[in-house]
């Protein structure tokens, strides 16, 4: 009997990105090379991301909440005309189903999903930037405007079977458009769109989480300079156990839901450590966020 495995590799296409991701690698620590002098040095803050404040306010083009109604979701979104039967419900979440779709939408988590129930065709020959084009502009239509388009990465997904035999070789399963939230070139934490398109370029799947965003509530500033933020971000370190090595400081934006049930973002800093391989393992890279007493 055979087994069926989803491998992913996460092979690097050339990308349209938007400045103010929080890529980058990490400051090479060759100089320090033994335990007493990183004893003795201590953290080695690459602030490089961090060295221009954040200036820029809301954008005044912004996904609206009507997006995530019937309409714009059935219509714009998954682009068909194929009438819906709602399924089942659970507070502010749907589920609905039509002859080739299904679809659960979250407005108050701002999140959706959307499945393709026509399975994709052979593999053919597919250009990544315009299947890239074609994501984009679907994310477009629906609604999400330029000026909250951060990164964008293009993947594929394969599979893989295996019998008594050993292993086959990987099909190709998705290609897979990931899209990242960012605000004045600026990440929000956990708010992205996912597009994926089959072997043979059909639109198959969509998983999103991007709500929409109040007009105000905001805290997108800080007063702090530099040398304070890496004084922060020492201490923060040190309660996480931390103590030595080197560290990449970003912004980013914190999203929160308020009480009246829009969201809100929040200027933090997150400091990064590289993952650590030994012989035996790989510890993931350190990720600890900063407060920088944000503020509108």
């Amino acid at each position: 009997m055979k087994s069926h495995l989803l491998i992913r590799f996460l092979t690097v296409l050339p990308l349209a990105a938007v400045s103010g991701c929080d890529d980058g690698a990490f400051m090479d620590p060759a100089a320090v090379t033994t335990q007493s002098a990183r004893a003795t040095v201590g953290f080695i803050f690459d602030s490089t991301a961090i060295a221009t404040p954040p200036t820029g306010g809301i954008p005044t083009d912004l996904l609206p909440s009507t997006a995530f109604g019937d309409a714009a979701l059935q219509g714009s979104l998954v682009g068909t005309t194929e009438p819906f039967t709602q399924t089942d419900t659970l507070g502010s979440r749907a589920d609905l189903e039509s002859q080739s779709w299904k679809l659960e939408r979250d407005p108050s988590e701002g999140q959706v999903l959307v499945l393709n129930k026509v399975a994709s065709g052979p593999e053919t020959p597919q250009e990544p930037a315009i299947l890239q084009r074609t994501a984009l502009a679907r994310l477009q239509r629906w609604g999400i405007p330029t000026s909250e388009i951060g990164a964008v990465r293009q993947r594929k997904s394969f599979t893989q079977s295996e019998d008594p035999a050993g292993l086959e070789v990987p099909a190709l399963h998705r290609h897979k458009t990931f899209v990242m939230r960012a605000i004045n070139g600026i990440r929000v934490e956990g708010h992205r769109a996912v597009v994926s398109h089959g072997p043979d370029g059909s639109f198959q799947r969509a998983l999103i989480a991007w709500p929409a965003l109040g007009r105000s509530g905001h805290l997108l500033r800080t007063r702090l300079t530099t040398a304070q933020i890496e004084d922060r971000a020492r201490t923060a370190l040190q309660a996480e156990g931390e103590t030595t090595g080197p560290v990449q400081l970003s912004w980013k934006y914190v999203p929160t839901q308020l009480a009246t049930g829009g969201w809100a973002l929040t200027l933090k800093v997150s400091a990064r450590m590289p993952s650590v391989t030994s012989t035996t393992s790989t510890e993931e890279p350190r990720v600890v966020d900063v407060d920088v007493s944000a503020i509108p």
